[in-house]
């Protein structure tokens, strides 16, 4: 592997744990303040809410684990995650007539991690 395909993988895995990390905090801040989310554009409260929450925390951080320690299937998972959210989200705005309103969280995410899997499978 080249020092430029290295650096690249690396860039985009410590961004990734950053956004990962960054997505926990933002989760469970939502479930402490306020537990209310939507699940493709039916609103959760109270209870369902904390749990879809947290468990949308928890599975970000063990991703964030796994790109930290170059195991494999960090990257695949990671693209999950992001795709996950990011459809979520855009069929959550679409619901609720906001239009194609996209999350820049979790379009960056999708992006890198992409770009992460594309760079570990050529190599």
């Amino acid at each position: 592997m080249t020092i430029k395909k290295k650096i690249l993988e690396n860039f985009a895995r410590y961004t990734l744990v950053f956004l990962l990390v960054l997505s926990f905090l933002g989760l469970i801040f939502v479930s402490v303040v306020n537990p209310e989310s939507y699940f493709f554009g039916e609103k959760l409260g109270g209870g369902k809410a904390t749990i879809y929450l947290l468990m949308g925390g928890v599975a970000g951080i063990v991703i964030a684990y796994l790109l930290s320690k170059q195991k494999s299937g960090g990257e695949i998972l990671s693209v999950l995650y992001f795709g996950y959210f990011f459809i979520e989200t855009l069929i959550t705005n679409l619901s609720f007539r906001f239009g194609f309103l996209i999350s820049p969280l979790f379009t960056m995410g999708l992006v890198i991690s992409i770009v992460l899997l594309v760079v570990r499978k050529v190599t």
